[in-house]
């Protein structure tokens, strides 16, 4: 075999160059990286960690530095290496930049609203956009359940924008409802925890959709005591009559069940009361209705609105606006005006509290509907 004189030399060449350069260098950029679970506030790791399960919500790579500079930056580059379960392989899913100004740096990865598909993952990590190392790591094992519970589930035409909470309870909904709600209360729940509902329509006028899904939607927790998710009816269109059925879980685990009918509006029974709500207008021509549960207190005006269903004749309706408690005003539950009227029928009623000359006084307040004396609907809000 002939061997290139030139090549060796210059093989060689680089080689006794390679002390020279080393030393020129000095030492790495980075001097060590840990990924965690946790890290202190100064950004070292505290809970070092190279495997982690799927619903892990943020991994963290601490990165020791030998020589901080403010002129220089640290990229990590997060990628999911190869998962048989999602089916990818060398695919980016995430991507992130730190000053490298102290001795730690930390980069992190958070994983969206879904657990992180199981595999083989790494981070390459960039000293001012020069490769340096990249650290390994797996997702495996099962998600942890979670520990929120649900209750005091509950369907109405209206929600409490205060709380959550659903104005009214029912099982029986009129096709030409605007909305319907489904309110849970949770309990036990992470911030980050998810809580999702699914609306199925089991049978009646629509067919071929029996059985079906007809609606879905997530929400997280976020620190709330109620959640609520609602469904509509298609624009210019009344629901269809039938049974449904709403399913509410806490992650993939099912935890509610509650069934319902929609029926024709003169099937619904006697003194029904749908779509309660309290609201402003926006402007003084009252082009824009805002409805809220929170007013100003130089709110001229603050109306309720209700439909009443299938009223006998003679009915007699009563709405009452309160002052639940206000320390401006030195008073509770004090009775600040009221609305009567005798109505029959399936009619649209609303009533009105007035400021006058003067601001209205802040403080807790609430709007009560009466029929025949017995309270129907009650709507807490607040003057601020």
């Amino acid at each position: 075999m002939k061997i290139n004189r030139l090549l060796v030399y210059l093989l060689m060449a680089v080689a006794l160059a390679l002390p020279v350069v080393t030393g020129c260098i000095g030492q790495p950029p980075i001097e060590r990286a840990v990924l965690s679970t946790a890290v202190s506030k100064a950004g070292e790791p505290l809970l070092a960690a190279d495997n982690f399960t799927p619903d892990i919500n943020t991994i963290y790579c601490s990165v020791k530095l030998n020589a901080p500079s403010a002129k220089s930056t640290v990229r990590a580059d997060w990628y999911l290496v190869k998962s048989d379960e999602a089916g990818l392989t060398d695919t980016m899913i995430g991507s992130g930049s730190v000053a490298a100004e102290t001795p730690f740096v930390v980069c992190s990865f958070a994983r969206a609203e879904t657990p992180l598909p199981r595999g083989e993952y790494q981070v390459k990590l960039y000293f001012d956009n020069k490769f340096v190392q990249a650290v390994p790591f797996q997702v495996q094992g099962e998600a942890a359940a979670s520990a929120a519970t649900l209750s005091e589930a509950a369907l109405s035409s209206g929600i409490d924008t205060l709380t959550g909470k659903p104005i009214g309870s029912a099982s029986i909904f009129p096709s030409d409802t605007t909305g319907i709600y489904c309110s849970v209360k949770v309990s036990g729940a992470g911030f980050g925890d998810q809580i999702k509902a699914r609306w199925v329509y089991a049978g009646g006028e629509l067919k071929g959709f029996e059985g079906k899904t007809i609606g879905e939607d997530s929400t997280k927790v976020e620190g709330r005591e109620y959640v609520s998710f609602p469904i509509g009816r298609a624009e210019g269109k009344n629901f269809p009559t039938g049974d449904y059925n709403v399913n509410v879980y806490v992650g993939d685990k099912g935890q509610v069940s509650l069934d319902f009918k929609v029926v024709a509006p003169v099937a619904v029974p006697a003194l029904y009361v749908g779509e309660a709500s309290v609201y402003a207008f926006k402007d003084a021509e009252q082009k824009e209705v805002n409805l809220t549960s929170r007013f100003t207190a130089d709110t001229p005006e603050i109306f309720f609105r209700a439909k009443i269903y299938n009223a006998p004749p003679g009915t007699q309706m009563s709405v009452q606006w309160i002052i639940v408690k206000s320390d401006e005003a030195a008073v509770d539950n004090y009775q600040v005006a009221e609305d009567k009227n005798v109505i029959d029928g399936t009619l649209v009623i609303a009533a009105k509290m007035a400021a006058g000359k003067e601001k209205l006084y802040k403080g807790d307040y609430a709007v009560k509907l009466l029929l025949n004396g017995e309270e129907k609907v009650t709507i807490p809000f607040k003057v601020q």
